[in-house]
Order: structure tokens, then C-alpha cells, then sequence
């Protein structure tokens, strides 16, 4: 039976072995890297995409941001002796969750989520597997370390129309 591990936003998981990882994605955004011949994988659940800078080799990394969790993955390829180019790459999320239809790329984090860790794909030349971004709900996330399968369960968007006067 496998060990199950959640990930709330913010939190970030690296290993191998029979560990199921889960998660629950609106517009937040999730990077699962799994690494067939290692039979080891990894992935973050991140919520904004993050202005700050940090050093490849900061100890303080806040995962609710991309930036950050994007560092914490590598330095975890690194850690077990894993190279990017050895893993299939699969993206999720970033969806419409509570924010009115048509909104701007400033207002609808699940965009910008989605625009940060598409153009850092593209920066490093990763070959992205498989990827189930935008559009509206939830997206429930299940990783199975195991055998590096991912499963994706999708749920409807709160309506956010403004409430009638009550009488």
C-alpha cells in the first residue's frame, strides 16, 4: 500500500519508493518531474510566480512561490544526482477559479501562474511531456512516484455573481 503525502500551497516533495503525492490546484501551479530510470520524482505546488531573487544555493526558499520551488526542484535533481534532461516534465493548474470571465493577465493569478512557468520551460529548452493548464475549477492532482503516473480529476469554478438585495 502506498504512503500518501499531500501538498498543501507552498510545500514541495522530492523522493521515490511507493509514495503517492496529492494535491488540490485552482490557479495555483504544479511542476512534476519524474525521472524513469531513477524511478524518483518531484513536485511543488507553488501560488504566485515571485518577483524576488534568490542564489541557487539559498537555504530560505519560500515554495509558495515559483521562483523559489523552481530552485528547490533543482537543487533536488542535484541532491540526487539527477540531471533535467533525464525527466519528463508536466505541468498543472492555473485556473480560473474565483475571478470573473475575461479578466486581465493583472488581476487572474492562475494566467500569470501559468505564463511564469511556461516561459521558464521555454528559458531552459525542457520539453514539456504533458501539461493541463487554465481554464476554470479545480484541478485534483495524483502522482504516483512509483511509476510516474499522473491522474487529474477536475472540479467546476465557484460562481462569483454578485448576490441579489436580500428583501
Amino acid at each position: 500500500m502506498s504512503r500518501s503525502c499531500f501538498l498543501k500551497p507552498g510545500e514541495l516533495y522530492f523522493g521515490g519508493g511507493d509514495v503517492r503525492v496529492e494535491t488540490l490546484l485552482g490557479p495555483c501551479v504544479s511542476i512534476v518531474l519524474w525521472f524513469p530510470e531513477a524511478a524518483k520524482g518531484g513536485m511543488c505546488h507553488f501560488q504566485l510566480p515571485g518577483l524576488r531573487r534568490v542564489s541557487e544555493h539559498a537555504r530560505d526558499l519560500d515554495g509558495r512561490y515559483g521562483v523559489d520551488a523552481w530552485v528547490w526542484l533543482k537543487q533536488q535533481m542535484r541532491v540526487h544526482a539527477l540531471r533535467l534532461e533525464q525527466a519528463q516534465v508536466k505541468l498543472f493548474g492555473g485556473a480560473r477559479s474565483l475571478s470573473k470571465p475575461g479578466s486581465n493577465l493583472r488581476t487572474d493569478i492562475g494566467a500569470q501562474n501559468i505564463a511564469f512557468v511556461e516561459n521558464l520551460m521555454a528559458e531552459l529548452g525542457v520539453q514539456v511531456a504533458g501539461r493541463d493548464l487554465g481554464g476554470e475549477g479545480c484541478r485534483f492532482l495524483r502522482f504516483e512516484l512509483a511509476s510516474g503516473e499522473v491522474w487529474v480529476r477536475r472540479g467546476a469554478a465557484l460562481s462569483i455573481e454578485p448576490l441579489e438585495a436580500l428583501q
